[in-house]
């Protein structure tokens, strides 16, 4: 779930607007310290920045491990202790719309960083939807085609090996998730899956399915259909 307490150095407080900060906490989710790698536990966590120059990172860690402050290029970790977590289930799709199930994956990528960018002179703003967007991933609604990938570049790879499926996003990824013979075989039968990325939704922290339908009705998780290769 999204950070409740952090703690947050005075320089950052100055070069971030509040709504910025409160964007970042939406978008960050206590895990793993990303400095030392072990759990962050019961503490509030610490907000590092480090300025990139055309973008922002923005992650949690132990005060102790890394003091929460505003740091220069190159003085991060380089994501080497980000945890994702993902589930993968059967999305029912209403009587009489002419359309079988769907198998549906949804992913927070990075639970304890978030890129930041100036994206449009508004100051900073947490970049995942421009990020996706420009992957080919659209929002729910009149802009996702749910049967098709219609961006120009190739789409991630997803593989069913029995009942897991894995998923490379180049970069991102990989990711993996085992589920219940449904899906698997709304997965074959369609030819592949819709895939969904968000850093708003923490899958499995969601009590059901319709937690995470509800972030995808909000515009929280952007999604693309993927084929299997």
């Amino acid at each position: 779930m999204a950070v409740t307490e952090l703690l947050v150095a005075k320089e950052i407080m100055t070069r971030l607007s509040q709504k910025a900060r409160q964007e970042v906490a939406f978008n960050l989710h206590k895990q793993d310290c990303q400095t030392c790698g072990r759990p962050i536990g019961d503490q509030a966590p610490a907000l590092a920045v480090d300025d990139c120059g055309p973008f922002l990172s923005a992650t949690l860690n132990h005060q102790g491990c890394r003091p929460s402050g505003w740091y220069g290029r190159g003085s991060g970790t380089a994501g080497v202790h980000l945890s994702w977590t993902s589930q993968f289930f059967t999305l029912p799709v209403g009587v009489g719309s002419g359309r079988s199930s769907r198998a549906m994956f949804v992913v927070c990528p990075h639970l304890e960083a978030v890129l930041l960018d100036q994206d449009g002179g508004d100051g900073w703003s947490v970049n995942t939807e421009r990020y996706w967007r420009a992957r080919g991933f659209r929002p729910a609604g009149r802009e996702l085609n749910v049967d098709k990938w219609v961006a120009e570049q190739a789409p991630p790879r997803a593989r069913l090996a029995g009942s897991t499926i894995y998923i490379d996003a180049g970069l991102d990824g990989p990711w993996s998730s085992s589920a219940d013979l449904d899906t698997i075989k709304a997965c074959h039968a369609q030819g592949g899956l819709l895939l969904g990325i968000s850093t708003v939704c923490e899958p499995t922290s969601m009590a059901d399915l319709d937690d995470i339908l509800r972030y995808a009705d909000a515009g929280h998780i952007f999604l693309g259909w993927v084929p299997l290769v």
